[in-house]
Formats: structure tokens, C-alpha cells, sequence
């Protein structure tokens, strides 16, 4: 038997928002003093990493088109995407300061499940978890005094074309030092896995390798003061545009798009999300210099740039500009 340490508390959670899930993990690392395992499904998102551009990661357009929230987690690494048919764990456990980092140790629950089923995974790189070369499972780590969040993607059966559409790894407008995510070939477990084992038979294939692998091991569910206090992290932090977006690194946007049938070029650059210098140039002129000024300490966000053009006479001599085509333009 594979034990890392005693008394562990198994959370399987019921709850499907994204932001509150996010935020719970932030809240029981922090308040919760047992080790624990949990496992949680969230509706559509986009998770980014705690050092990323969450405009450069995510197709904003799209996501904020299709109502898709865009959050930040407390962890670094890449953005993934979530679903109905993609199934997420959890495992906070306390150690020796300097040697909490250790991927290849939990994600041994995960590696030892599945080999139950002849079904040979295997970390590949820092942080994924693959078969036969094709990634299911993104992870990541952080640390909180002598405490460890190691947490990871589980595609059971994601959709994969609306996660290709939701997340963009090319983004080399982009210039910034954030950390950033990597296209990889990607498949579900449901593939892999024997017909019968639906979402639910993977929950429990899990949870039953928790139990193998831990001992003293204890169902919770969240009492009312934890779900008061993750509510409240969830309205604070977790919902907000200055933890999802504000908090991104500076970077700087340049791209020459079509507006009408002239070719303009623009230059911007943010500083925690805000657009702090804007241009617009045609043949080398700077042009729409009211509209960039407009534009300036403006969360750079679809919804705030559409809500300052939409009041914007947007006909410039012989060009008429749709205001939609110029906010998409911009990101």
C-alpha cells in the first residue's frame, strides 16, 4: 500500500459554479487544517494560471459572446478548460517547507487508478499527465506556509472543439513575460476507458484509490460556515475584474487590422489590465487620436470597450467603422 500520510478528509463536492469552486480551493487550503482530497465538475469556464494574460490566453471574444467565465486560480502554470465532462481533483496536504513541490508524487493517485484498467499514464514534462503521448490531464502546484495545493484536469469527455475555441495558445501579438500556456495534443478518458465506466464510475474509481492510498480517510461536506466564507471569497476575490484580469502582468498588443478598406495598424500597452497607451496609425499617421484617448484607463475587456464605443460616432471621413469590428480587433 502507497501512504503518504495520515488523517485525510475526501471532499466530494457538489457544487458547480466555477467561481465558487476556484475560490474553495483557496478557502480550504487556507481554513481547513486536515489534509484533503476532493474531487469537482464545473460548468463551461476558462481556468488561466495565477501569472498569466488572461486576454492573451483566452479567446475573449468568444468566451464573452458565450458567457463563459474567465478566472483566475491561485496556481501557476496553463490555462485549461472545464466542463460537464471534465472532472477536477484536489489534494492540500502539509509538509517540510523546501520540499512540498513534488508532481510526480501526487499524481500517483491518479497514475494508480488508472491502472486498474491496464491503462498505462505517465507524467510527461513538469506538470502533465498523458497516454500513449496525448495529454488528459493538466497540473499545477502552490504553496502556503508548509501547506501544498496540488491540483489537476481530468478530461473524461470534454468538448474538445469548444476547448480549442475557448483557449488560443498562439498568441504572438502578444508581448509580455507571463507565463504561457502550450498547445498539446490532447484526448479524453473516455477513449481509453471500458464503456461502463461513466463520469461517475471514474469518481468512484478515484475515491477508491484515495482510500487505498491514505489512511484514516473521512467524508466532509462543507458545513454552512464554510460555504458562508467561500461565498464571500467568491463576491471578493474570485468574481471580480481586478483578481481575473487587473491582476495580469504589463504587456503590449501590436497588429495591423482591416477596418472598412483601409489597413490600419495600432499599438496599445496595459498595465494591470488597463490601457494605458493607445494608437491607431494609417500610413505611418497616427489617426482616431479622440477615440484612443477615450479609450485610456479603460479595462481592457470586450464589455468595457463595447460600452464606451457603442456612445461613439465611429465614421471617420470615407471610413465608416462598426463598433463590434473595432472591440473584436482589439484583442
Amino acid at each position: 500500500m502507497w501512504l503518504i500520510m495520515k488523517s485525510m478528509i475526501f471532499i466530494d463536492r457538489t457544487q458547480t459554479n466555477p467561481y465558487f469552486n476556484i475560490a474553495a480551493e483557496e478557502y480550504v487550503l487556507k481554513n481547513i487544517s486536515h489534509n484533503v482530497f476532493m474531487l469537482w465538475i464545473n460548468e463551461p469556464s476558462v481556468i488561466i494560471g495565477k501569472h498569466q494574460v488572461a486576454m492573451a490566453e483566452a479567446n475573449i471574444i468568444y468566451t464573452n459572446g458565450k458567457n463563459i467565465p474567465v478566472i483566475r486560480r491561485i496556481s501557476g502554470g496553463g490555462t485549461v478548460y472545464h466542463d460537464k465532462g471534465n472532472l477536477n481533483y484536489s489534494l492540500i496536504v502539509k509538509g517540510k517547507r523546501g520540499q512540498l513541490v513534488d508532481y510526480k508524487k501526487y499524481a500517483g493517485t491518479i497514475i494508480r487508478a488508472l491502472s486498474k484498467f491496464s491503462i498505462t499514464a505517465e507524467l510527461q514534462g513538469k506538470s502533465n499527465l498523458v497516454i500513449a503521448g496525448k495529454k488528459f490531464s493538466g497540473n499545477a502546484e502552490h504553496v502556503f506556509h508548509d501547506r501544498v495545493l496540488h491540483h489537476g484536469t481530468l478530461l473524461y469527455n470534454t468538448c474538445l472543439d469548444e476547448l480549442r475555441k475557448c483557449i488560443r495558445p498562439a498568441h504572438n501579438d502578444y508581448n509580455d513575460k507571463s507565463i504561457r500556456s502550450v498547445e498539446s495534443n490532447i484526448t479524453n478518458l473516455k477513449l481509453h476507458l471500458p464503456p461502463h465506466i461513466d463520469m461517475d464510475g471514474l469518481k468512484g474509481l478515484i475515491a477508491q484509490q484515495v482510500k487505498e492510498d491514505y489512511m484514516d480517510l473521512e467524508n466532509y461536506q462543507f458545513s454552512d460556515h464554510d460555504i458562508a466564507e467561500i461565498n464571500r471569497l467568491t463576491e471578493n476575490k474570485y468574481t471580480s475584474n481586478e483578481w481575473n484580469f487587473a491582476y495580469s502582468p504589463k504587456y503590449e498588443l501590436k497588429r495591423e487590422i482591416m477596418l472598412g478598406n483601409k489597413m490600419i495598424r495600432y499599438e496599445m500597452s496595459c498595465d494591470k489590465g488597463i490601457i494605458q497607451y493607445l494608437a491607431f496609425y494609417k500610413n505611418g499617421e497616427k489617426v482616431f487620436s479622440g477615440l484612443s484617448k477615450k479609450l485610456l484607463n479603460k479595462l481592457h475587456h470586450p464589455a468595457e470597450i463595447i460600452n464606451v464605443l457603442k456612445n461613439e460616432s465611429l465614421s471617420f471621413g470615407e471610413m465608416n467603422i462598426d463598433a463590434r469590428q473595432l472591440t473584436e480587433s482589439l484583442f
